[in-house]
């Protein structure tokens, strides 16, 4: 008798154990601007998933309608946006039960090269990046007013700028960014490449060696302003944040390795966001014209214009060997102590 009690209680604790589905989530902005959700769920589960959608990823008015519902087992669906005068994020609940919010990783903004935002990404213990609170990008040259208007309805704050004083153009003022931060990584590399492509004198082994030799000097030579990087990322009146520089490739690339590491954020998270670069930046826009160039100077411009898992494995291999791990190079160079770095996770993660 005993028995069968204890087997009729083990069911019924059995059956009333829940364990939330593992479910991935991933926004993309196709090419006429609509909003692609896509998501996954292990294991499967049938039922309803309902889209909310708002400005601001901490608040969502669930209250209201959603503006797309779908089948889980679709796996996508499209809401479409015909004003594309904002960035939008998403709420999607699954069976009334389960909440992901996501976010377009890229956005699609006219002659503003390699704009993401870092939002979603996991720690290595289970938290995520806030969406819409850092931001990476090429430099704010051109813009159209459709772009302008987008990103001043982001509500980004500061604008932290790694290019170098030759490379500087004053940013518009229409943006409306309240801090305009010059940090430049003051290694003028520019102004040493532009000649030997010029002179048609670098070919493809040459231009592995100068970006490999490019992402060691920043360890030292830019780590100032890295530093400075990281105080500002410490103020909370400064976010939402935009870390940028000329093609938001190389100082930009670098620079957000770092902060990712410094969010515990996993290695191979680390370089897949660096290699996207090579996804959302258009190698034709370039102040070098190589169409008259011979072969070899063409294909060593577009290593340099590339986002090369070599160059910034080889940055962080060598940090390692100075210092012992990236950490230690965080606290020791860059002075992120374990308090800053505890303070920096309050600001960025959830």
């Amino acid at each position: 008798m005993r028995y069968l009690q204890l087997c009729s209680l083990l069911l019924a604790l059995s059956a009333c154990s829940t364990h939330s589905p593992d479910i991935d989530v991933a926004c993309e902005i196709d090419l006429q601007n609509n909003y692609l959700l896509k998501w996954e769920t292990t294991p499967r589960i049938e039922g309803e998933v309902q889209v909310y959608r708002s400005t601001d990823p901490e608040h969502f008015d669930t209250a209201k309608e959603p503006v797309a519902t779908a089948s889980i087992q679709t796996g996508y669906t499209v809401v479409p946006d015909s004003l594309q005068t904002y960035r939008y994020y998403f709420l999607l609940r699954f069976n009334d039960r389960y909440d992901r919010i996501v976010g377009p990783r890229a956005e699609r903004l006219k002659y503003i090269e390699n704009f993401r935002d870092l939002g979603g990404y996991e720690t290595k213990n289970g938290k995520q990046i806030r969406w819409g609170k850092i931001f990476r990008s090429g430099e704010f040259n051109s813009l159209t007013a459709n772009s302008i208007n987008r990103i001043k309805n982001m509500g980004i704050k500061t604008l932290i700028d790694f290019r170098d004083s030759e490379d500087i153009i004053k940013t518009s003022p229409e943006l409306g960014f309240d801090n305009v931060i010059n940090l430049p990584g003051s290694l003028h590399y520019r102004q040493n490449l532009l000649p030997r492509l010029e002179k048609e004198e670098l070919r493809r082994g040459d231009a592995n060696l100068f970006m490999q030799d490019l992402y060691v000097a920043m360890v030292s030579g830019s780590k100032r302003a890295f530093k400075s990087m990281f105080n500002q990322l410490l103020v909370e009146d400064n976010y939402p944040i935009v870390l940028s520089c000329i093609n938001g490739k190389d100082y930009t690339g670098f620079a957000v390795s770092l902060l990712l590491s410094a969010l515990d954020i996993p290695e191979d998270v680390i370089m897949n966001d660096y290699l996207l670069s090579n996804r959302y930046f258009d190698k034709r826009r370039t102040s070098f014209d190589p169409k008259n160039c011979c072969d070899e100077t063409q294909e060593a411009l577009s290593l340099i214009q590339s986002a090369d898992s070599r160059f910034l494995s080889y940055a962080r291999d060598y940090i390692r060997q100075q210092h012992g791990s990236i950490n230690n190079y965080l606290e020791e160079e860059l002075g992120l102590t374990p308090e800053k770095k505890r303070q920096l996770k309050h600001l960025l993660l959830h």
